[in-house]
């Protein structure tokens, strides 16, 4: 029954380890996340109302290409046809371009949002590692501040590597 049930005392210092483990990442890792998940939602935010303002930018555009149009119909019995074939080139130009801009601007800013996302996994596996390694060393090192207790813990190990 003995090889079931843990031992009271590895019971507690598994429990206070964790614990502490808990309290140190509410208190120095899980503010500095949460500040860099809310600016990172910002940032996202800013290239979506960027993308929305490109949008309306065209929709403006394509509005105003409408009016233009509407005027050119005025205008088309007054003009020669070669003068409609040049309106029609200027407007065709006019929309082509716009639309390259538009595609461009909407590319650049997924491509933004993507680079943006990859250096925030990449800082937090980062940030992630750096603390458990902060964590164990720190845990370590007060462990072993005792040479009697880390004499004791290699003998421990020994006999353990021995008896399996």
């Amino acid at each position: 029954m003995e090889l079931i049930l843990p031992q009271f005392g590895l019971f507690f210092w598994s429990t206070l380890i964790f614990l502490v483990f808990v309290w140190l990442l509410r208190k120095y890792a899980w503010k500095p996340i949460l500040a860099a998940l809310d600016a990172r939602e910002k940032r996202i935010a800013e290239a979506l109302a960027a993308a929305e303002k490109a949008r309306q930018e065209m929709e403006a555009l394509r509005s105003q290409q409408e009016k233009l149009q509407l005027e050119a119909a005025q205008e088309r019995e007054k003009i020669l046809m070669q003068a409609q074939k040049m309106r029609d080139e200027i407007i065709e130009q006019a929309r082509v371009e716009a639309r390259k801009q538009a595609e461009g601007i909407l590319w650049a800013t997924h491509q933004q949002i993507q680079q943006q996302r990859e250096k925030f996994i990449r800082e937090m596996q980062s940030y992630a590692v750096q603390l458990a390694l902060e964590i164990a060393r720190r845990i370590l090192q007060e462990h072993f501040e005792d040479p009697e207790k880390a004499r004791a813990y290699a003998e421990k190990l020994v006999d353990e590597i021995r008896l399996n």
